[in-house]
């Protein structure tokens, strides 16, 4: 059933999400830990704070932009506990990822302003990166996987619309798995790859759902 409203919920949470990818591949990224160089990190962090905690606040906001996209996507598929389980298992992912989130932007400059030590802050960096990148990252994208599979299984007319997100998903996964096993230039480039097939993703498959809607 058209529903355009869902379509153009959908466009601002791609602008969202968007916008946070731009901010990490540019600002961001010297002080992210795909630097290697802790000390340099923390210089930038402190000479570049605002636009630091600017950015973590708009992948605060990309976080539950997915959410509420992931609701969307599941008001196309019937009820079941299997629907029920994904949409939880993307809810779930929001914990860790806000955390992880709340540290680097407040947490961790206010630990460099305090002078903490390396060892203190090689460890709540970590901590994060792995609470947002292996734990809150793979909580998303399993539940978005199980809730695209469904959509195939019930839509599958549109299976050329929906292999595209299945194929983000597990790109995403991928994420994770690079994040565990600490290779974080792959990590950086799945990232990349995942969020752009991602977001251009939520665009088309919304457009054919909820505007060109005739399967």
């Amino acid at each position: 059933m058209p529903n355009p409203r869902y379509f153009y919920c959908t466009l601002a949470i791609a602008v969202v999400i968007f916008i946070a990818c731009l901010m990490m591949a540019g600002p961001m990224r010297p002080g992210l830990p795909v630097v290697t160089d802790l000390p340099a990190r923390m210089a930038y962090i402190q000479s570049h704070l605002g636009v630091w905690q600017l950015g973590w606040l708009f992948w605060m906001a990309a976080a539950l932009s997915l959410l509420l996209f992931c609701c969307l996507l599941a008001s196309a598929i019937p009820p079941s506990p299997v629907r029920q389980f994904g949409l939880l298992l993307v809810a779930l992912g929001i914990a860790p990822d806000l955390t992880a989130e709340t540290l680097y932007a407040f947490v961790f400059p206010a630990m460099i302003s305090a002078s903490s030590s390396v060892e203190l802050l090689y460890f709540i960096d970590q901590l994060a990166m792995h609470l947002t990148g292996f734990l809150g990252n793979g909580l998303y994208n399993i539940g978005g996987l199980i809730l695209t599979l469904l959509l195939l299984q019930h839509k599958p007319a549109l299976k050329l619309w929906i292999y595209p997100g299945i194929l983000a998903w597990v790109a995403g996964l991928g994420l994770s798995v690079a994040i565990a096993s600490q290779q974080l230039a792959l990590a950086e480039a799945l990232t990349a790859f995942s969020m752009a097939l991602s977001t251009a993703w939520f665009v088309l498959i919304a457009y054919k759902l909820w505007i060109k809607a005739d399967v």
